[in-house]
């Protein structure tokens, strides 16, 4: 079939479904997309929960917990340890499908009624790193948001295999490094952005495999450089030995002339390493994958975003997690060797072919469930037999398209649409895709979406961090006790004792935003990353994309100049 050019339902602009675009829906069987990819991706991304934890009663227990829904959400929500046991089936909730109701409206009953799991959280993370959302296999960490496989780290956003990591985000197999972003396999490493395999180093800005390097950019294979000057072993001990980042006045001032030094260099136009016939911004040792952020092996692929974990192959329309996933398509935060997946959010572990479901473990042939766990051939966790689950399956996708589902802001949804945002149980403005796509409240509410006011909290302050000790060998343990206040939201925040303790060994000052300010500082900026805008390379005129906006990089190198001047 030859490519076609569509209007999106949702913000009118012409797009193109290539013919590789056909030929993909026609072997998953589904309809061609009614929205563009971008209003796709904002429709996903309103069911991706912000940072906030709210306190919230289980619903089975009744314990006070922490859960990523608030308390005044018209949910049966339950804590990690009951939603995981087996105290309850989501069998018990089994419906019939009513031919004479909307699929939709239906789903939506059901996602009111079935018990929701409060933290996306297995059981080791359970167990070992409690404060945390979204987040697999984490081993002794505190407040870290859509991650896998870390020990010992705390408050950051999209980490993968790293040991010890502070006050960081997009950070992938790094171990003792603090306030970096958009790094890997860093070891010993402050204050770094877009950089990996570094040792040893301080602010460093597109620097890879460098060791004793301080305040420079787009260093390779370099040793024992000061702001981009090259200095025997002994000249750079001296330099550093006059700088103490124990103290955070100091700390700040060093961090403000590495910013300001590195505006001097032209930053690298793209970062896709090892990868082939690709596009999009942040992909790694990826092959054939079109418009895709912030992704590493995945292959023959469109429209990703947020694979962390890798091995993505023949899926579009794909945000959050990975791991093994084929033939996903318009799905939020699934993963973990699943295939035939569409339509779903926030299901995970051996899936085969899933459709309009929510929290779904284990499990194949499901269609329209709700935190269902194993078990196949259900439709509104109602189980048939294979005969009758294909039977009533092509009923309801026939009755989806006949009386298809008319939202607020007066989309049509038949088969092949992810679910309305307004079914999200999460607010608009505490979502993902508030940061991506913000629109104002009356705009919000006036497309049948959620806005909520952000919780007060009632915290008893007992010192500003403005009194806080300027230097980390003047800290006690008693700051431990302390209620913070934060000068950005004024909230209040505590420092942890393993934080404290990872601080003191590395000379570094304490925090003075509480640790929400200090990740969504650094989301903020990958969110601008993901991002692609039209440039001209300052020296040989070509035209090309990049994450870097002419405010962000006045200056900026096509791929082949970069690589002959910048390096």
């Amino acid at each position: 079939m030859m490519s076609e050019t569509k209007s999106c339902q949702n913000c009118k602009s012409d797009f193109t479904i290539e013919s590789e675009d056909f030929a993909f829906y026609e072997k998953i069987k589904v309809p061609p997309p009614t929205f563009c990819p971008e209003c796709r991706l904002q429709r996903r991304l309103a069911w991706m929960t912000g940072l906030d934890l709210f306190k919230r009663k289980c619903d089975l227990c009744g314990e006070m917990k922490f859960s990523m829904y608030a308390p005044d959400a018209p949910y049966v929500v339950y804590c990690d340890r009951c939603w995981w046991s087996d105290k309850w089936s989501a069998a018990d909730f089994a419906r019939d499908y009513d031919p004479n109701k909307n699929f939709f409206e239906l789903w939506n009953d059901l996602l009111h009624t079935v018990p929701l799991l409060g933290l996306s959280i297995d059981k080791v993370t359970s167990e070992l790193s409690p404060y945390t959302n979204h987040c697999g296999n984490a081993k002794s960490c505190y407040l870290i948001y859509y991650s896998d496989q870390n020990e010992d780290s705390a408050y950051g956003f999209f980490l993968a295999r790293n040991k010890n990591v502070w006050d960081s985000s997009a950070i992938l197999e790094c171990e003792n490094c603090y306030d970096s972003r958009n790094s890997f396999r860093n070891y010993n490493v402050v204050g770094s952005v877009n950089s990996m395999s570094n040792i040893d180093s301080v602010f460093l800005q597109e620097c890879d495999n460098c060791t004793n390097c301080f305040g420079s950019a787009n260093l390779r294979n370099r040793q024992y450089v000061f702001f981009n000057e090259q200095m025997s072993k002994e000249e750079y001990q001296k330099r550093l030995s006059e700088i103490d980042l124990g103290s955070y006045a100091e700390y700040q001032s060093w961090k403000a002339k590495a910013d300001e030094h590195w505006k001097g260099f032209p930053p690298k136009p793209n970062e896709d390493d090892f990868s082939v016939n690709s596009t999009g911004s942040y992909y790694f040792h990826s092959k054939n994958c079109i418009e895709c952020y912030e992704v590493e092996y995945c292959e023959d692929s469109k429209f990703l975003m947020l694979i962390k974990t890798g091995k993505v192959k023949d899926s579009y329309d794909y945000t959050d997690w990975g791991q093994n996933a084929t033939r996903l398509y318009e799905c939020m935060t699934v993963g973990e060797n699943v295939s035939d997946v569409k339509f779903s959010h926030e299901c995970g572990f051996n899936l085969i072919d899933i459709e309009y479901s929510k929290l779904q473990t284990g499990g194949s042939h499901n269609f329209g469930c709700v935190s269902m766990k194993k078990g196949e051939y259900h439709i509104l966790n109602k189980q048939y037999s294979e005969e009758e689950y294909r039977t009533l399956r092509r009923r309801i996708m026939v009755d989806m398209d006949t009386r298809p589902y008319v939202s607020k802001a007066g989309h049509t949804y038949r088969y092949g649409e992810f679910f309305p945002p307004e079914f999200s149980p999460h607010a608009y403005n505490d979502s993902f895709a508030s940061r991506f796509f913000p629109m104002p409240e009356q705009e919000v509410r006036r497309k049948g979406l959620r806005f909520t006011e952000p919780e007060k909290k009632d915290h008893a302050i007992t010192t500003q961090s403005k009194d806080l000790p300027d230097h980390i060998k003047d800290v006690t343990e008693t700051i431990t006790k302390e209620i913070i206040g934060c000068p950005t939201c004024t909230r209040g925040f505590r420092i942890i004792a393993q934080e404290l303790s990872f601080l003191k060994k590395h000379n570094l000052p304490l925090p003075r935003q509480c640790p929400f300010c200090r990740i969504w500082e650094k989301v903020d900026q990958w969110v601008l990353n993901m991002h692609l805008h039209e440039r001209t390379c300052n020296k040989c005129a070509a035209v090309f994309r990049t994450h870097y906006s002419k405010e962000r990089a006045p200056i900026i190198y096509c791929k082949e100049c970069y690589r002959q001047e910048a390096l």
